[in-house]
């Protein structure tokens, strides 16, 4: 019979219970998964700065945290081993570089087309993955320094696809040491305007975007070249959740009962 740190006895398991194999194993010794808190803290972040809106937006951009000073990466020099959430309070002199290589654009390219195929077989048994290509030409007008007033219009025909004014509510870094980039979590409002609301100015930025959009379930994954006004192109990535309104719909279940509870 055992015996615990106060002087009472615990009965010793049977011996035929012993075996590690004989059950599947459990989460945790309270047959409960263990909270991640990693996600609580971007959950927690998401939250806060969304301020219970309903025209937010989340997305997650892949690139490089910078230090504005000496314009080198971040990462290998913090001291940290694993993925680690920057402090936004420790982050005013880091700057985020949303830029991929020739390489890792091809990589992506070719592993997001082939789940495409994959899924699209009658046999696959799991959540398919959809796909559409876009050429767009985005025009910015002066806004604010917050925000950022866009037309954006399909590049054969010239018919406008979206006209909106989006503003920055804040950016989560999270530096990745061990990996070839980092990323950035942005939380942004958008709100959509009347294209005739530009009508007499000029745009003082324009871009054309090259973007293979892919959906899968409850997100959107975009593979873009960009090409500025110099001619010079990027690739970049990033995922964002597709249905704001389902994000707003958890969020206001934190702190209530029930299955999504975020504690």
């Amino acid at each position: 019979m055992a015996h615990n740190t106060n002087g009472g006895s615990i009965n010793a398991p049977a011996s035929g219970q012993t075996n590690p194999y004989s059950s599947p194993l459990e989460p945790s010794f309270l047959n409960k998964e263990p909270q991640d808190e990693f996600v609580k803290e971007v959950a927690d972040w998401i939250a806060y700065v969304s301020q219970g809106r309903n025209d937010i937006e989340i997305e997650a951009k892949f690139g490089v945290v910078l230090d504005k000073s000496t314009g080198t990466r971040v990462a290998p020099r913090l001291g940290v081993l694993v993925e680690t959430i920057v402090d936004p309070r420790e982050a005013t002199n880091m700057r985020f570089e949303s830029k991929l290589s020739a390489r890792q654009h091809e990589h992506l390219n070719r592993m997001l087309n082939d789940q495409v195929t994959r899924t699209a077989s009658s046999s696959y048994p799991h959540a398919r993955m959809a796909f559409r290509h876009q050429q767009t030409t985005d025009d910015f007008f002066s806004q604010d320094s917050d925000s950022k007033f866009r037309v954006s219009r399909d590049t054969k025909t010239g018919q406008v696809v979206e006209c909106i004014i989006k503003k920055r509510l804040g950016d989560l870094h999270v530096i990745s040491p061990k990996r070839e980039v980092d990323w950035r979590i942005s939380v942004n409002t958008e709100e959509k305007v009347d294209v005739r609301s530009t009508e007499g100015t000029r745009p003082y930025y324009s871009r054309r975007k090259d973007r293979m959009e892919y959906m899968h379930q409850h997100f959107r994954i975009d593979l873009t070249q960009v090409t500025d006004q110099a001619n010079v192109q990027t690739n970049e990535l990033e995922v964002e959740f597709a249905y704001p309104e389902e994000v707003r719909r958890i969020l206001d279940l934190r702190g209530k009962d029930g299955p999504e509870m975020w504690g």
